[in-house]
């Protein structure tokens, strides 16, 4: 198992398994070297289990990490190009420009040129339909391609949604769309906040078939 090491500034190590089953591992500079290694052995286990989910994970999604398919609501979308200016969905096929075929940067800023009009059409729709169910209105929703998590609500009642969750399930989604909502009653992640979001979904289900799904965030 390789393992790679960064040396930063910050006050704390931190170890990251990528989607590919990479170990990254990013530690302060000012701490001596045994000391981190160390440390990573004492998570040795945590590390190969983790590894061992991404490889699971990459074997099963491989087309998916090669932008030969695509998830759109949890189903599997085949890529394919043509003669079109702009990316367009037709039965199960989703065509890009055909100029992006051999160019990955550029089948990549296809594909999240669709999927953010993708959500901006989807989520918007969800999100009134729980809202209503929920008893709570957002004053401002929108739509990007955060790094690191799903969705947002601020004190403001602003809900921010990440594009790629119209790639997930639609009871994953519903989820996400769910979990932003109830963040309108409670404001952080308290006993009522979880009851709140139980009264629409299960919530233990969902968070832990969302990790599945994780890799998406990064993809592009």
């Amino acid at each position: 198992m390789k393992i790679s090491y960064f040396s930063a500034v910050r006050k704390s190590v931190k170890i990251e398994i990528t989607s590919k089953g990479e170990v990254r591992v990013f530690y302060p500079e000012k701490l001596d070297f045994l000391r981190v290694e160390e440390f990573v052995k004492s998570k040795e286990k945590w590390i190969k289990n983790k590894v061992f989910q991404a490889t699971i994970n990459l074997d099963k999604n491989q087309d998916i990490f090669d932008l030969k398919a695509i998830l759109l609501l949890g189903k599997r979308v085949k890529i394919d190009f043509c003669e079109v200016k702009k990316p367009f969905l037709s039965e199960n096929i989703l065509f890009l420009p055909i100029e992006a075929k051999n160019d990955e940067a550029l089948k990549k800023k296809y594909l999240k040129q669709f999927v953010t009009k993708f959500a901006n059409e989807i989520l918007p729709q969800a999100t009134s339909f729980f809202a209503e169910k929920i008893g709570k209105c957002p004053s401002k929703i929108s739509v990007s391609h955060q790094k690191s998590i799903w969705g947002s609500c601020n004190s403001k009642k602003e809900i921010r949604f990440n594009a790629k969750a119209v790639m997930l399930p639609k009871q994953l989604m519903e989820y996400v769309v769910i979990h932003e909502l109830c963040h309108m009653k409670e404001m952080n992640h308290s006993k009522k906040f979880w009851q709140a979001v139980n009264g629409f979904c299960n919530a233990n289900e969902c968070r832990k078939l969302l990790k599945e799904y994780n890799f998406l965030i990064n993809l592009f």
